[in-house]
Formats: structure tokens, sequence, C-alpha cells
């Protein structure tokens, strides 16, 4: 089960990790099913997918999607916000029913990411049997990241038009907290409504490759246009 985490619990350990460095990508792994299955499946067993888009200094958005393939075909989504010290950070995954706490642990060595959940597959909402554990490979041949990358990530999401002749991208919820230096959108720019508060929506854009746009806007700079 994918969980949106808006205002994501994020823990970190270690030593802090030189600034210029910059993971962002996708990794992943897969494997043959075991056991004897038909032809047709002999190339769908266990993967995992992971991305990484770097946000500011050490912060990370990531999103995971693992399965266990081949005969049942289980699933594991989640996504968030995690910071790295050094070369290790975690994330709070804990399922709104778990009775025990689901911690994700990463760990980068080289172009290799280890992920390590420390509890059951119900705890972190998950798929029976399915698991976030494994080492996940920087792939060869990246994807591109751009909006309409970003756009299949969040298919049901509305498009806001900013109407004023700026609207200003605030790091809170509540449109109080100004980033440094301040960020804009200009009057024209579209972007997806991710979630929303009373007053404000949450978004995320990626204007060009390498960057990646996120905040809050107050929905009275905008408005929402109708589903494509």
């Amino acid at each position: 089960m994918k969980k949106k985490l808006f205002l994501p619990v994020l823990l970190a350990v270690g030593m802090i990790v030189q600034a210029q460095t910059n993971f962002s990508g996708a990794y992943g792994y897969s494997f043959r099913p075991q056991g004897d299955p038909p032809a047709t499946e002999k190339n769908r067993g266990p993967k995992g997918s992971l991305v990484l888009l770097k946000m500011d200094g050490d912060k990370y958005r990531f999103w995971l999607d693992v399965e266990t393939g081949w005969p049942r075909y289980h699933v594991g989504e989640t996504d968030g916000t995690i910071t790295f010290v050094n070369d290790t950070a975690s994330f709070d995954n804990t399922f709104e029913d778990a009775t025990n706490p689901c911690i994700l642990s990463f760990k980068i060595t080289g172009n290799i990411i280890t992920i390590n959940s420390h509890s059951t597959s119900f705890n972190c909402g998950f798929g029976q049997g399915v698991h976030a554990d494994g080492e996940y490979a920087k792939l060869k041949v990246q994807p591109v990241f751009n909006n309409d990358w970003l756009k299949k990530e969040y298919p049901q999401s509305p498009v806001a038009l900013v109407t004023n002749n700026r609207a200003e991208i605030f790091q809170d919820e509540t449109c109080l907290h100004s980033f440094s230096p301040k960020r804009y959108f200009v009057k024209g720019d579209k972007f997806m409504s991710i979630a929303e508060t009373e007053k404000c929506i949450y978004t995320e854009y990626i204007p060009s490759p390498g960057k990646f746009v996120y905040g809050w806007i107050k929905k009275s700079e905008v408005k929402l246009l109708p589903a494509e």
C-alpha cells in the first residue's frame, strides 16, 4: 500500500556527508523466480526499484517499489523524504495498523544502496511476504526525470495554474515559512496539486534535469484546472 507522506518523519545517523555528493538516480535489482515457473514467467522473479531525487543539502525524495514475482506477485510501495548523514539514512514506514514499528534503513556503498526493513511486511504496509530488504544497484540506463515522469507517480493529481504575477513556494503546510532565498512560481506556470490543507497546496516540479522544486503554495494564488 503506497502512502504519501507530506510531512514525513525522518531519522539519520552518522557523520555529515559532503555537500557536493549527489545520489540522485534510479536503483534496482531483479532475480529469476525460484521453483519451476512456466516459460512465460521465467523473468518474473523478485524485483525492487528505488528512485532518489535530491531536494536540498543531503535531503532526498524517494520512491520505493518491491514485488515478490511469480507465483504470487505480492507488491509493496512507499515514498517519502530521507536525509543522508555520511552514507546512512532511516525512514519511519510504520503502517497505520501496525503492531510494531517499521524502520527502513538506507546505506550507500559506491553505486549500491542497501535497504534493511527491521520489521514484517504487515508492519510496513506491504503485501504478504514483501520486504524492502536488498541491494539496489544504480541502473546503467537511467530514466529521464522530468515532469512527465513525475506525473506518473501522481496520476490522480489535478493541475494548478498560477493566477498571480508570482506565487511564493513555502516550506510548510501553513505557508508561513519561506525558503532562503525565497522561491516562486510565476503567472501561467502549471504544476500538480499533490496534497492540500485548508489554505495551501503541496507540489513537486522538475523544471530541468537535476532540478527538483517542492513546497507549499497559497490556494489564493492559483486556480485548479479541470481534469484533462
